[in-house]
C-alpha cells in the first residue's frame, strides 16, 4: 500500500508541478490577466472580450491580487486544491460510505484531478471549477448522511461558486437534488437551505454585474458563448474523444468491479441508494455539461474525476493494495509520462518571445500594443491592450466571426492608437499555414476564406498606418507613424 501510495503521490505532483517549465501558458496567461483587468477596474465582455462570462475575472482577481505576476504561485495554488479536494473526498467517503471507501475514493482522486493530459496547464478554470464542485459535493454527502441542513447550505454556496466560473458548476447541485428525492426525509428543509446558499453567491454575481453595468450586455455574451459552441464543427474523430475518455476513467472502474469480484474480495455491505443515485446523477450531469461546450477539449473532462472517484469508491470491495494498484497503476503511471514530456519540453517552453522581450524594453509604460495572444506580456508589464481583443482565436468562433471581430479590432486601433503593433514577417506564408492548422477553418472553407481575408485587413491597415521598426525572430515589430 505504502508503494502504491507513493506512486499515486508522485504520478500527482509531476503531472501538476510539470507546469513550472510553462509559464503562463496561453490559457493561464489569459486567465491570470481577467483577473488583472478586473481588479485594475476592467470589466470582461467590455475592455476584453473572450468566450467566458464576466464572473470569471471576478474570481481570478482574487488570485491576481495575492500573486500578481508570480507563474509558480498559482501551479501551487492548483496542486494544493487537486490534493485537498482528494483529500475532501476520500474524508467524506469514509464518513457517508465506509471505512472501505476512503482509500479508494482518495486515490483515485489522487490520479485523475492531477491526470496530466486533462491538467493541461499550470491555471485553469476546470481545476477551480472542480474544487468548488467537490466542496459542495462533500457537504451533500454530509447532509445525505447525516441530516443536518447546514450541510446543505454549504452545499448550494460552493456549487453556486463553482458556476460562477461555468455555469455546469451547478451539475452537482442537481444531482443532490435527485438524491434528496430519493432520501424523502426534510426534503424542505433541505432545498430551503441549499437555495439560501445558491442566494449568496447569486446575489454576489448580480451585485458585481450592476456596479460593472454589465447586467444589460449579458444577452449578448451569452449569445456569444453559445454561439461559440454552437458553431463549433465535428468530425468523425470527434466521437472518439467521449470513447477514450470512458475507456480511461472506466478501466479502474472495471478492474475493481468486475476483475475482482470474487467473494474474498466482496464486501457484505451495500451503499445506501441516495449516495450511489448522487454520484451517478452528477457524472452524467457533469457529462452533459461538457458534451454541451462542443469543444471537448482534453481538459474539459477534468471535472469527471472527482465524481468518478466516487463511484469508484461506492463499489463494495476490500480496499487491498494489490487490487486497487491493478486499478489506478496504469492510469497514474501515464500521467506520469505526460508530465515527463512536459518537463522534456523544457528548453523550448521556458524560452521567452522575442517580439515579446523587444515590446517590454521599448514601450513605455501605458502605452498601448497588440500582437496575436498577448497575454503573457500584458501580464508581466505595464503596456495597455491596444484592442478590447487580444488574440485572434476568437476568429474561428463562427463563419462570419473574423470579418466582425477584425473590424471592431480594427476600429479599436483608431481609438487607442497602439503604439506598437507586431505581425509575422513571412505574412502569406504564416497565415496560409495556421487557416490550414486550425480544425474549425478545416472544416467549414466559407469561415476560412473569411480567416484569410480578415488577416489580410489587418495587414492593409498597419502598413498604412504604421511602419516596420525592427525584425525579430520570425515577426516584424511595427511603429505607428506620427
Amino acid at each position: 500500500m505504502g508503494w502504491l501510495i507513493g506512486t499515486c503521490v508522485v504520478s500527482a505532483l509531476v503531472g501538476r508541478l510539470s507546469f513550472l517549465v510553462r509559464p503562463l501558458d496561453a490559457d493561464g496567461a489569459m486567465f491570470i490577466y481577467m483577473g488583472k483587468l478586473v481588479s485594475q477596474g476592467g470589466r470582461i465582455g467590455a475592455e476584453l472580450i473572450d468566450n467566458k462570462f464576466p464572473t470569471v475575472g471576478l474570481m481570478t482577481s482574487a488570485c491576481w491580487r495575492t500573486f500578481g505576476a508570480c507563474w509558480p504561485a498559482y501551479v501551487l495554488l492548483q496542486t494544493a486544491m487537486g490534493f485537498a479536494g482528494a483529500f475532501l473526498l476520500a474524508r467524506s467517503a469514509r464518513r457517508n460510505i465506509g471505512v472501505h471507501a476512503a482509500w479508494p475514493t482518495g486515490l483515485f482522486a489522487l490520479v485523475y484531478l492531477n491526470f496530466n493530459f486533462a491538467v493541461y496547464g499550470g491555471f485553469q478554470l476546470e481545476t477551480l471549477q472542480a474544487f468548488f464542485s467537490i466542496l459542495a459535493a462533500t457537504a451533500a454527502l454530509e447532509a445525505l448522511g447525516g441530516g443536518d441542513a447546514r450541510d446543505s447550505f454549504l452545499a448550494g454556496l460552493s456549487a453556486g461558486a463553482a458556476a460562477m466560473l461555468k455555469p455546469s458548476g451547478l451539475a452537482v447541485l442537481g444531482a443532490f437534488a435527485v438524491a434528496l428525492i430519493c432520501r424523502r426525509r426534510r426534503l424542505t428543509a433541505h432545498a430551503a437551505a441549499a437555495a439560501a446558499g445558491l442566494a449568496i453567491p447569486t446575489a454576489a454575481t448580480l451585485a458585481y454585474l450592476g456596479a460593472a453595468d454589465l447586467l444589460s450586455a449579458m444577452p449578448a455574451i451569452w449569445r456569444q458563448i453559445a454561439g461559440y459552441a454552437a458553431n463549433s464543427p465535428w468530425e468523425p474523430w470527434d466521437l472518439s474523444k467521449p470513447v477514450i475518455v470512458i475507456l480511461i476513467l472506466g478501466f479502474p472502474l472495471l478492474i475493481r468491479g468486475v476483475v475482482f469480484r470474487r467473494p474474498q474480495h466482496r464486501l457484505a455491505a451495500r451503499p445506501e441508494t441516495p449516495m450511489v443515485v448522487f454520484a451517478i446523477v452528477w457524472l452524467a450531469l457533469e457529462a452533459a455539461g461538457v458534451a454541451a461546450q462542443r469543444r471537448m477539449y482534453a481538459y474539459h473532462f477534468l471535472v469527471l474525476a472527482a465524481p468518478a472517484s466516487l463511484l469508484f469508491g461506492l463499489i463494495p470491495r476490500r480496499a487491498r493494495p494489490w487490487p486497487l494498484a491493478a486499478a489506478l497503476m496504469l492510469p497514474a503511471l501515464f500521467s506520469l509520462f505526460g508530465g515527463c514530456q512536459v518537463l522534456a519540453d523544457a528548453p523550448h517552453s521556458l524560452k521567452r518571445s522575442a517580439s515579446e522581450e523587444y515590446l517590454a524594453a521599448h514601450a513605455r509604460s501605458g502605452d498601448a500594443v497588440w500582437l496575436d495572444g498577448m497575454m503573457r506580456l500584458l501580464v508581466n508589464t505595464d503596456l495597455a491592450a491596444g484592442s478590447r481583443y487580444p488574440m485572434t482565436f476568437l476568429w474561428v468562433n463562427d463563419d462570419e466571426a473574423p470579418l466582425r471581430y477584425c473590424h471592431a479590432m480594427l476600429g479599436d486601433f483608431d481609438q487607442r492608437r497602439p503604439k506598437y503593433v507586431v505581425l509575422p514577417t513571412k505574412f502569406d506564408h504564416y497565415v496560409h499555414a495556421l487557416s490550414d492548422h486550425v480544425k474549425e477553418l478545416g472544416l467549414r472553407p466559407t469561415r476560412k476564406a473569411n480567416f484569410i481575408r480578415a488577416w489580410m485587413e489587418l495587414r492593409d491597415y498597419v502598413q498604412k498606418n504604421y511602419r516596420p521598426e525592427a525584425q525579430v525572430d520570425w515577426e516584424t515589430v511595427y511603429r505607428r507613424g506620427s
